[in-house]
């Protein structure tokens, strides 16, 4: 007998007064609640209040946390792993590692496991747990299975430290790729002021063949003689006039 399945006689239980049934029973009319009045009313809530002044349950300390170093346990039976056999989630003599009981039993991160014995074994398995009853370790033996007990603390700091150092390549990687996109602005701002202000660009030098060949073509051209250039006057004089 459990406190929860105690149950009184049903003489001993009184029934409620159904009020507003009329005169006769004493609770007609009003109901009870006298005439007028803010507690005659419906949807008021009046309880508790008390003029203004701090009611009780304001008064009271306040008792009791919740703690965020909490461990979260979460347990499971034989019986689970019988049933991936079934579903074929899971073949006889394979492994499973922490993460991926993690995923099959859907546990928050950071929570405790531990298994207890349940039905019998239907095949071998090895299977890393925090926590294992003296039943279930028997019974992996018995099946040619294994368990392997991982130190829950240690667990826990090594999922720390990878976190940590995950975050400071992450850090690292953002900071280069800021410099060098600052590094590349500056160098478009660089080269778009020289083109605004128009600085002048260096000219390429001319091949020394080619200059060589003007100078030998000057040289060679025959200078006019004076009558020719006397001719030419006097021609330009003729057709003035």
């Amino acid at each position: 007998m459990k406190l929860n399945e105690l149950r009184t006689p049903s003489s001993n239980l009184k029934q409620r007064k159904r009020v507003g049934r009329g005169i006769g029973s004493g609770k007609g009319k009003t109901g009870g609640r006298g005439v007028k009045g803010q507690k005659s009313r419906t949807g008021v809530s009046i309880n508790g209040f008390e003029g203004g002044q701090m009611p009780l349950h304001m008064r009271m300390p306040k008792h009791g946390f919740k703690s965020r170093s909490k461990i979260k346990n979460k347990v499971f039976k034989t019986d689970f792993i019988n049933y991936l056999f079934e579903k074929k989630a899971l073949k006889e003599k394979s492994s499973v590692n922490i993460t991926q009981l993690y995923e099959f039993i859907s546990a928050k991160k950071h929570s405790h496991i531990k298994i207890l014995m349940g039905q019998k074994l239907k095949g071998s398995i090895s299977i890393e747990v925090h926590a294992a009853s003296k039943g279930v370790i028997k019974e992996f033996k018995r099946v040619g299975g294994e368990i392997k007990i991982i130190d829950f603390k240690q667990f826990i700091k090594d999922i720390k430290t990878s976190n940590a150092k995950n975050n400071l390549d992450s850090k690292v990687t953002k900071e280069v790729k800021s410099k060098k996109s600052v590094n590349i602005k500056q160098t478009k701002t660089v080269k778009d002021k020289d083109e605004v202000v128009g600085v002048a660009k260096p000219k390429k030098k001319k091949s020394t063949e080619t200059e060589q060949i003007k100078t030998k073509q000057k040289t060679t051209e025959i200078p006019e003689t004076d009558d020719k250039v006397k001719k030419k006057t006097i021609k330009k004089v003729d057709e003035k006039k």
